[in-house]
């Protein structure tokens, strides 16, 4: 097992804010977050930093919030890799999957944009294909591969390596704010009304599937966990639960978590303005993945 070393990184890490990174979290790791857009009526606010979860999910439910969302912009984009480049001579930047948005297509046109205008930086975007947590893990992962000492090559290659293994699985409490963004297609829509079917998703590699229709909440919970042994087993994992407006049910899921399963890291992420703009309130989920023993967890700060 290669031990963290105390190197001063040459690799900044760039995400976008779908990635539901918590912001301490961020902050520790140096990792730059580019906010979505959310978009209620006129206004417009930047995804976790004008608007914070609690205050959206409250005027979701309450029926006083029909938003939409647009991804970064390049010139955003190019923003976060001037600040960044500025401590680091090389970037890694991670989108969400480029197979439910522009956001990837948006980073590129920054690198593109970027010529003449960073000079000694290099710039390499990578689409995550995933989103939410698992992005979130990735991310991690990256940050600490870099502050080992790894260049963007080697960051780099271990990411797309990295990409594969990695799950998600969400119990969605509603199908209706994903009908409504229409993006309802990611997970294939059934015969019949979807608006009674509160399904366990995947996503994996870019793609979305219903794994079945759990009757009930804690039924969906149940089968998570069970998802994960099949999974995991004994190995040491990393663990991110993931919650829309659902804080009493991710940290009972965590405690289950840390009680049956050999956690490396294992911590709470909330979903977005942005993310739950889609998915609506009430979504409960986890993203892992095995720690094959290329690191081990940094100190507590």
């Amino acid at each position: 097992m290669v031990r963290q070393r105390d190197v001063a990184p040459d690799v900044a890490i760039v995400v976008d804010s779908s990635s539901c990174l918590p912001p301490g979290l961020a902050s520790k790791w140096n990792i730059t977050v580019v906010p979505h857009e959310l978009i209620i009526g006129d206004r417009s606010f930047r995804d976790g930093v004008d608007i914070q979860p609690s205050d959206f999910y409250r005027l979701l439910r309450q029926g006083e919030a029909v938003p939409t969302t647009a991804a970064p912009r390049p010139q955003e984009f190019l923003e976060a890799f001037s600040a960044a480049g500025k401590h680091c001579r090389n970037i890694l930047c991670l989108t969400l999957s480029a197979s439910f948005s522009v956001t990837y297509r948006s980073a590129l046109a920054a690198v593109e944009q970027a010529n003449g205008k960073l000079p000694g930086s290099r710039v390499e975007v990578i689409d995550s294909r995933a989103a939410a947590g698992a992005s979130g893990l990735i991310a991690l992962a990256a940050a600490r591969w870099a502050r080992e000492g790894h260049d963007l090559d080697q960051v780099a290659t271990r990411v797309n390596a990295l990409l594969p293994k990695v799950n998600l699985i969400a119990f969605l409490e509603t199908l209706y704010y994903l009908r409504r963004s229409g993006r309802v297609s990611m997970i294939k829509a059934w015969t019949g009304s979807i608006l009674g079917i509160r399904p366990l998703t995947e996503l994996h590699m870019g793609e979305a599937k219903v794994l079945e229709l759990p009757r009930s909440r804690a039924r969906a919970t149940k089968r998570m966990l069970e998802l994960m042994r099949e999974r995991v087993g004994q190995a040491p994992v990393l663990v991110n639960v993931l919650e829309a407006d659902s804080p009493e049910d991710a940290l009972d899921l965590r405690s289950r978590i840390e009680a049956e399963f050999n956690c490396r890291e294992l911590f709470i992420s909330q979903f977005t303005p942005v993310m739950g703009a889609h998915t609506g309130p009430g979504l409960l989920g986890v993203a892992f993945y095995v720690d094959e023993g290329e690191w081990e967890p940094a100190p507590p700060a």
